[in-house]
C-alpha cells in the first residue's frame, strides 16, 4: 500500500524542479545565443540571426592562421595528455596500493594546480622558463601543460585504482604472473575506462588553456585559445569568432555526451 504524497511534498517536488530547470536555462542561454548567432549571413554580430547561413563557418575552416593554431593546440594537448596520464597514472597507483610515508602530502602537491589560481603558475613557470630558455618553446609550452593537466590525471586514476581489488593483482601473481603480465593484463584493462576519461579531461583542459599558454607560448606557438582571444580583444566580436565557438561547444558536448554514455565521466572523478 502505497502512501499518498502531502501537499507540501508535492510542492516541494515542484519548487526543486523549477529552480533545477531555470539553473539550466541561465547556464545554457549564453550557449544558445552563441550557436544561433554563428549561423547568421551579417558581418556583425545579431541576435536573433537574420538569415541563416554557413558562411562563417567556411571562413573560419579556410583562415591559415586559424588552421595552424588549431594544429598548434591539438599537438600540444595530444602530448601533454600522454605524458600527464602516463605519470599521474603512475603516481596515483603508488599512492594507493603501496602507502608511501607522506602520501597525503605527496598528493596535496599533485593537486596543487587545482586550488591556487592558474595565472600564479603562469607566472612562476615564466620565470623558470626564462631561467631555463624554455620559453617561447614547444617543450616549454608541453610541459607547462602537462603541469596543469596532471592533476586531474591524478584525481581520477587515484579514484580508478581505489575501486580495483588488489586481490586480483595478488591472485595474478600467485598464479607466476611477472610485474609487467599483471599491469597489462589485469591493471590496465580493470583501469582503462579511468584512463580514458583522464585523458578526455587532460585533453579538453589543455586544449581550453589561455592563461598558461599566453604567458609561455610566445608568438610562434600560438594556441588556438589564445589566437581567439587575441582577435576578441583587438577587433572585438566576429562572427568567424562565433562560428568557431560554435564548433568547439559543439564537439565538447558531444564528447561529454559520449563519455557520459559509455564510460560515465561523472562517477570518474
Amino acid at each position: 500500500m502505497t502512501i499518498p504524497q502531502t501537499m507540501p511534498a508535492r510542492l516541494a517536488r515542484g519548487l526543486h524542479a523549477l529552480w533545477t530547470l531555470l539553473a539550466y536555462v541561465v547556464l545554457l542561454a549564453p550557449i544558445a545565443v552563441l550557436i544561433l548567432a554563428s549561423f547568421d549571413d551579417g558581418s556583425f554580430f545579431r541576435f536573433p540571426p537574420q538569415r541563416l547561413s554557413l558562411r562563417w563557418f567556411e571562413a573560419a575552416t579556410a583562415s591559415r592562421e586559424y588552421r595552424s593554431a588549431l594544429g598548434i593546440s591539438s599537438l600540444v594537448a595530444l602530448l601533454a595528455a600522454a605524458i600527464a596520464v602516463v605519470t599521474g597514472s603512475l603516481a596515483a597507483y603508488v599512492l594507493v596500493r603501496h602507502r608511501p610515508r607522506g602520501a597525503k602530502v605527496i598528493e596535496a602537491v599533485l593537486l596543487a594546480p587545482l586550488v591556487l589560481p592558474l595565472i600564479v603558475w603562469a607566472i612562476a613557470l615564466m620565470q623558470i622558463y626564462s631561467a631555463l630558455s624554455l620559453t617561447g618553446t614547444l617543450t616549454g609550452l608541453v610541459l607547462a601543460h602537462t603541469v596543469i593537466t596532471l592533476p586531474y590525471a591524478v584525481r581520477i586514476m587515484h579514484a580508478t585504482f581505489e575501486r580495483i581489488d588488489p586481490a586480483l593483482e595478488a591472485a595474478a601473481v600467485s598464479l607466476g604472473a611477472r610485474p609487467f603480465d599483471v599491469a597489462r593484463r589485469v591493471v590496465i584493462p580493470l583501469a582503462l575506462p579511468g584512463l580514458m576519461t583522464s585523458a578526455a579531461f587532460s585533453l579538453l583542459v589543455s586544449f581550453n588553456d589561455v592563461i598558461v599558454s599566453a604567458l609561455i607560448a610566445g608568438g610562434r606557438w600560438m594556441t588556438f585559445p589564445v589566437r581567439l582571444y587575441s582577435q576578441l580583444r583587438g577587433q572585438g566580436v566576429d562572427p568567424t569568432t562565433l562560428a568557431i565557438g560554435a564548433g568547439i561547444i559543439a564537439i565538447i558536448l558531444v564528447a561529454a555526451v559520449i563519455g557520459e554514455l559509455t564510460m560515465k565521466w561523472s562517477r570518474q572523478v
